[in-house]
């Protein structure tokens, strides 16, 4: 019978391959089967390609390596990345909103603001100088902004109340509608709020067959979604807010059916 032992050599070879391995992947590295077979064999003639050269200012923000910050920016930055349906700007991301805040201040932008990442940690991000293109790129942004001041926002997790006859309404049990409030997309300080928002507190509702679907969903626990229309009445980059007045709100069930369509009054 074959001895299965690896001799000391062998071994040796076998743990010198393996903490090549680790210490590569505790360095962020991504290596393929492959790559750590050749690790454990002599490289027969060194790599002669010479280094790719980028030209960052025309380079797209996903070609820079080692920057998954700014790759989430490019994301969202530009007009091309802004997304409309039926005449509303989708109000969707933390980019969007910024430079609507500036659009509708009389403030100067603050492009390191808009660029620079959101992040809990104690230690503030380094600040993220915008180069050329991204400052065009921001400046058309909010062009943009300055001509389409109706926005839609959607959310999801709405609850609602139990119905109340005196009122013929189903409240809204969540903090959506509360005026003062103060709504983000992530832990940045550029939020939006909502200019007498009560009204739509409270969903009226007459139709008997809602009625049913609503009452069967609320006794379930089942929670609904939501799309707002609403239109931008000024921002303030002092304060790092956009204010909105809401104009329409749908109430939606799972597969995305109107169940209730309140209109400002």
């Amino acid at each position: 019978m074959a001895d299965t032992r690896l001799s000391r050599t062998g071994r040796l070879l076998q743990l010198t391959v393996l903490g090549a391995a680790l210490s590569a992947l505790s360095l962020g590295a991504v290596l393929s089967i492959d790559t750590l077979a050749q690790a454990a064999e002599p490289a027969a003639k060194p790599a002669s390609a010479p280094a790719t050269q980028i030209n960052l200012e025309s380079a797209s923000l996903t070609d820079l390596p080692g920057s998954p910050s700014r790759v989430r920016i490019d994301q969202s930055l530009g007009v091309h990345a802004i997304k409309q349906r039926d005449g509303f700007v989708e109000l969707d991301n933390a980019v969007l909103l910024k430079t609507y805040v500036y659009a509708y201040s009389k403030q100067a932008v603050n492009y390191t603001g808009i660029l620079t990442p959101n992040t809990e940690m104690i230690e503030p991000p380094a600040p993220v100088q915008a180069s050329a293109k991204e400052k065009q790129q921001v400046d058309a942004m909010i062009a943009f902004d300055k001509a389409h001041p109706k926005l839609r926002i959607d959310v999801d997790d709405i609850a609602l109340d139990a119905y109340v006859p005196q009122g013929k309404y189903y409240p809204i049990d969540n903090r959506l509608f509360i005026h003062g409030t103060g709504y983000y997309f992530d832990n940045s300080p550029y939020h939006y709020t909502y200019d007498h928002p009560e009204a739509f507190r409270h969903l009226a509702c007459a139709d008997a067959a809602v009625m049913k679907t609503l009452d069967d969903a609320i006794a379930n626990y089942q929670h609904f979604h939501m799309a707002i229309f609403a239109t931008v009445l000024g921002g303030d980059a002092k304060t790092q807010g956009l204010l909105l007045r809401v104009d329409e709100v749908q109430l939606k069930d799972a597969l995305g059916n109107v169940l209730i369509d309140q209109k400002t009054q």
